[in-house]
């Protein structure tokens, strides 16, 4: 397939429009020629031809290691091969490796040829990626064998990075590093399409943005003016490489300045990382998020000796993990902002960073700063919508038909979806995403400005909020936190309370042991907690059951009574969560095992064990009572709950994280004459969460004794609704609790199901072993 772009651009700044208030780059215009991006890349290869070029440390084993002439052989060997192979200038090349010399070698040999990259995720699936080919109208496939076996020839065929099979090209028949006299051959550039990349946003399906060869050379000569790579700069990138970061700020203009590029394996332990920045003198890391906040995490790091500069991209950087890297590795950490439809907008100037902000508007380029309520511009001095336009911003998005689906208006503007705002100085900050704002009762809160006050926080790790749909609010800013060592949440949710306006506080909370991050560090909400519910079906367990799908959650309802299951099924169907049951008789062992593959089966776990169950029990002292009553109330109050630890815990504490919650009563830390069966195998049942608290120190799980006070509803609804029945006992009980209705001591049943959501959601961890009460749980 070709691909073609009828938009053409210069890389001059263009003139702001009369009719708007942009802000344009006081630097003067970066200017490359038109030539394609490979032969703009490779400039001075031949200048540099006995340097080393790329370090790959990629594969088991030492490092492999290239110099220029070698690299500048392999690029320009693998285009002649594959334009002999039937290549066109516009054919598709898909490219599916992991970051590695191959990965830079296949990248610009498909465009010395005068191809266009389509670069697959190593992370997918082969349905994925068969899809990608189908999208993208590939017409060649160069793939590792490790990654993907068998994938689906297309035209030309697959060139295969490893063990060939039957029908594929081997890639050392194609690529060869002998021939030190070649230069990389000049393909046409300009607007041409180069690669097609994915949009790196988080949700729906991402778009294929077509980048041009004129995107990327304008690109890096913006970003040359204000972040120059020196003779004796070695670098290093730990994001991908198929994404525009590590392609455009770490593997491009390492390779045009003539300078090393070290290139590290997928997954590696950051002691490990550490250790070869400083054997391979790495003076300038390209690093995401998450990799900056490990080193900040480091009790005694090891400092490469010549590292110079970090620099943070992909996603928005913590502030704390900004400092804590700066002063473990006494070095500046900086950051720039892009996205692949607009490359690099804005980044630090050397040796001019500003905390907080992602540097200054690149050469060429425009920004506007759009009030998304008015459609005013704001001029940056208060929040709106960045808008740019320069020479780095792609024509378009791929459409089904393999037209162009213009991004940009009639002006040329680009929507970034991003709110900024420009300080006195010139320099940019990303203060949220248009989409991502949380409209809470008319108002709109910005879900960065309370993640950095979280993670301001000394036990906070992490943070994401996010808006959770209310049918009264609208949304509810909602928060995730990573917390060590544990703390109570009201502590955390007070202390954004304190620094933000009544309508930005966060209203819902849940501890989460980690946030789930992409590649380069971009958060996705965490998954919905996985929730095994005892006596799910009727009373409590069904109010407690509904909480969990109502707030999104996964919950498998276990008991004896199906037609109570199916009935409480039916009931949630349409709330946003889940809830699958199985009918059990918790005192039977292995019905209680069958019930938890059954919750692995549906959900993949158990996030959070409700041992909930419970009989009432005999009535009478306990001389005029069967010893088997006794023995069958404690083999559903008691040892059913132990046989649930002894079958869902070994999991929790192999992941290193879980929840259990045993529901019990005051009446386990009263005497209770009449009801002492019942009484006594909750205060058990008490003991054993506080043994159980302390078994569990330091595994990640944690386990709290909760008390949902006296609530009309399950047993206590079922005392009052038989009345007096002639039995002493019973009838004892009976009018304690009508006494105790009467007198307003009953707990509200809405109290006792947002106390057990807030521990269900990581409200009472610290507290592990300990018994709960409702009242504690909701006191201010």
């Amino acid at each position: 397939m070709t691909v073609h772009c009828g938009h053409r651009e210069r890389c001059d700044a263009v003139p702001p429009q009369h009719s708007t208030a942009s802000v344009s780059s006081t630097l003067p215009p970066a200017r490359p020629g038109d030539e394609g991006l490979a032969h703009f890349v490779f400039s001075r290869a031949q200048a540099n031809a006995g340097r080393t070029a790329l370090v790959d440390r990629s594969r088991s084993g030492d490092a492999r290691r290239w110099n220029y002439a070698q690299l500048t052989s392999a690029v320009s060997s693998l285009a002649r091969s594959l334009r002999s192979a039937g290549l066109r200038e516009g054919d598709v090349v898909a490219l599916l490796t992991e970051n590695s010399a191959e990965f830079v070698i296949a990248y610009h040999g498909i465009l010395a040829a005068g191809g266009v990259v389509l670069p697959l995720d190593p992370r997918g699936t082969k349905e994925e990626w068969t899809a990608e080919l189908t999208r993208g109208r590939a017409e060649a496939l160069i793939a590792e064998a490790a990654l993907w076996p068998t994938p689906p020839p297309p035209a030309l065929g697959v060139i295969r990075i490893g063990e060939a099979g039957d029908g594929e090209i081997p890639w050392d028949r194609l690529v060869s590093t002998d021939d030190d006299s070649v230069e990389v051959p000049a393909a046409a550039g300009g607007d041409r399409p180069a690669v097609l990349m994915s949009s790196s946003g988080t949700q729906g399906l991402p778009k294929k943005v077509v980048v041009t060869h004129h995107n990327l050379a304008a690109g890096l000569a913006q970003i040359d003016e204000v972040h120059r790579l020196g003779d004796t700069d070695t670098v290093t990138c730990v994001g991908p490489l198929r994404h525009i970061y590590g392609m455009q700020m770490a593997m491009n203009p390492a390779l045009r300045a003539g300078i090393t590029l070290v290139i590290g394996p997928a997954r590696f332990a950051i002691a490990e990382f550490m250790k070869w920045l400083d054997e391979d003198g790495v003076t300038v890391a390209y690093l995401v998020p998450s990799v900056v906040a490990e080193i900040a995490a480091l009790p005694d790091p090891v400092i490469p000796r010549a590292l110079r500069l970090v620099v943070s991209g992909g996603a928005p950087l913590p502030a704390t993990a900004a400092a804590g890297c700066e002063k473990a590795l006494h070095v500046p950490v900086v950051q720039g902002f892009g996205m692949t439809e607009g490359g690099c907008v804005s980044f630090t100037p050397d040796g001019a960073g500003r905390t907080g902000t992602v540097g200054v508007v690149l050469p060429g380029t425009d920004a506007r700063f759009v009030d998304p309520a008015t459609g005013t511009d704001t001029g940056g001095d208060r929040p709106g919508e960045l808008w740019v336009r320069g020479p780095q911003i792609t024509p378009g998005y791929l459409d089904d038909n393999a037209g162009l689906v213009p991004v940009r208006d009639a002006e040329g503007w680009f929507r970034t979806g991003d709110l900024a705002v420009l300080d006195p100085g010139g320099y940019l900050r990303i203060v949220g995403r248009l989409k991502s704002l949380i409209k809470y009762k008319g108002h709109q809160v910005s879900p960065a400005e309370l993640e950095e006050i979280l993670v301001a926080h000394p036990s906070v790790a992490d943070a994401l909020v996010v808006g959770q749909p209310d049918p009264v609010a609208g949304e509810l800013p909602k928060a995730y936190v990573v917390v060590d060592p544990p703390v109570p949440l009201a502590e955390v949710t007070a202390h954004v309370a304190g620094r933000v306006a009544a309508h930005k506080r966060i209203r819902v909370i849940e501890r989460v042991p980690e946030i789930p991050r992409s590649v380069t560090g971009k958060p996705a909400r965490p998954p919905a907690l996985r929730v095994l519910v005892t006596g799910g079906g009727r009373g409590l367990g069904r109010e407690f059951t509904t909480s969990v799908v109502a707030a999104g959650g996964s919950v498998l309802a276990v008991g004896r009574d199906e037609a109570a299951l199916a009935s409480t099924a039916e009931a949630v169907r349409e709330l946003p969560g889940r809830l699958e049951y199985f009918p059990a008789d918790l005192t039977d062992p292995a019905a209680l095992i069958d019930a938890v593959r059954a919750a692995e089966d549906a959900f993949g776990g158990i996030d959070v064990l409700v041992n909930n169950a419970g009989v009432p029990g005999p009535h009478g002292r306990m001389w005029e009572v069967e010893p088997s009553e006794w023995r069958a109330t404690f083999d559903v109050n008691l040892l059913a709950a132990q046989q649930a630890v002894h079958t869902v815990v070994p999991a929790m504490v192999a992941r290193g994280f879980g929840r259990v919650v045993n529901v019990v009563s005051r009446s386990g830390r009263l005497s209770w004459p009449g009801v002492s069966a019942y009484a006594v195998s909750k205060a058990a049942l008490i003991a054993l969460t506080a043994n159980l608290g302390k078994e569990l120190r330091d595994t990640g799980v944690t386990t709290v004794a909760f008390d949902p006070g006296l609530v009309d509803i399950g047993l206590t609804r079922g005392h009052l609704d038989r009345g007096e029945v002639g039995h002493a006992a019973a009838d004892r009980v009976l009018r304690f609790l009508v006494r105790a209705q009467d007198n307003g001591q009953f707990t509200p049943l809405p109290d006792s199901i947002t106390a057990f959501s807030r521990i269900v959601t990581g409200g009472a961890d610290e507290r592990s072993g300990e018994y709960v009460t409702v009242e504690e749980l909701l006191s201010p």
